[in-house]
C-alpha cells in the first residue's frame, strides 16, 4: 500500500468507504455525496445510523430516472449536478465494460476509444456554487466518486478555502492519463491545510481525510455537553 493512514479514529465503514463516526455526526450534520450512481446504500446507511442530512448528486440521466423510483429516507435529497472546478457544461463519456460494450450508467471525464463519440453534456458546478444554491453555510462531510474530476474539484475547494471536517474521495490514478503522482500531490496539498489520512481502502483508491484538530475540538465539546447533562 503506497498510501497509508496517518491517524486511526473510530470509523463507520460500509463496503469500500469509511468515515469518522460519533461525535462528529448527528442530526445537525450535513453530508454531500457526489457521483452516487445506482447505489445509495452508503448514503442510506448514514441517515439510518446518524439521522443526518444527506445530499446526493449525479448528473447521469439514467441515474436521475432510477432515483425517482427509489424510496429514500426523509433526510435524503437528490440533485442532478456534476461536481467540477468551475461552473460549466461538462462532456462525460460512458465507461467501457470488459466485453467492449459501453455502460448506460457509469460515465467519466476520460474518454476511451469505444466511447469517444457517445459523450453527453451535463451541468457541473463548483462546490461553493452548490453550497450557495442549496442555501447552506457549510458542510461536514464531502464524499466524491466523480471519475477523474476530483482533482480539479479539490483544487477549487482549496482555493475557495472550503474545508469540510471530512473528505471521502475515490482517486482515479489508475487511469493512464492521471497516474499516482497526481494523487500524491493532491494529498500533499490537503495535508498542508491540516488534513490527515484516516482510512485507505483495500484497493488504495477510496481515501478518507480528516482534520484532527476539528476532531479533537468536537470530542471536547461533546464531553462538555455530557458533563452539563
Amino acid at each position: 500500500m503506497w498510501l497509508r493512514p496517518e491517524i486511526r479514529p473510530a470509523l463507520f465503514k460500509h463496503e469500500d468507504w469509511a468515515l469518522c463516526s460519533a461525535p462528529l455526526l448527528g442530526k445537525k450534520s450535513r453530508i454531500y455525496s457526489f457521483g452516487v450512481g445506482r447505489s445509495i446504500e452508503f448514503e442510506r446507511a448514514l441517515t439510518e445510523a446518524f439521522h443526518t442530512e444527506v445530499h446526493a448528486f449525479d448528473p447521469t440521466p439514467s441515474v436521475a430516472s432510477w432515483m425517482r423510483d427509489q424510496e429514500a429516507p426523509a433526510d435524503f435529497h437528490f440533485h442532478p449536478w456534476a461536481l467540477a472546478g468551475r461552473d460549466e457544461t461538462l462532456t462525460l463519456y460512458p465507461r467501457v465494460r470488459g466485453d467492449g460494450a459501453t455502460s448506460g450508467d457509469m460515465y467519466t471525464l476520460v474518454p476511451e476509444a469505444a466511447s469517444v463519440s457517445d459523450g453527453i453534456a451535463v451541468e457541473a458546478k463548483r462546490l461553493s456554487t452548490v453550497i450557495k444554491d442549496l442555501g447552506h453555510d457549510a458542510i461536514d462531510v464531502l464524499k466524491m466518486d466523480v471519475e477523474g474530476a476530483e482533482y480539479e474539484a479539490l483544487s477549487d475547494l482549496l482555493e475557495s478555502e472550503i474545508y469540510p471536517t471530512q473528505i471521502l474521495v475515490e482517486f482515479h490514478h489508475r487511469f493512464a492519463t492521471i497516474g499516482k503522482e497526481r494523487t500524491r500531490e493532491m494529498v500533499r496539498r490537503l495535508r498542508r491545510v491540516g488534513y490527515r489520512v484516516a482510512f485507505v481502502s483495500a484497493f488504495g483508491r477510496e481515501v478518507t481525510l480528516v482534520q484532527p484538530d476539528r476532531l479533537v475540538a468536537t470530542e471536547a465539546a461533546s464531553g462538555i455537553q455530557k458533563a452539563r447533562n
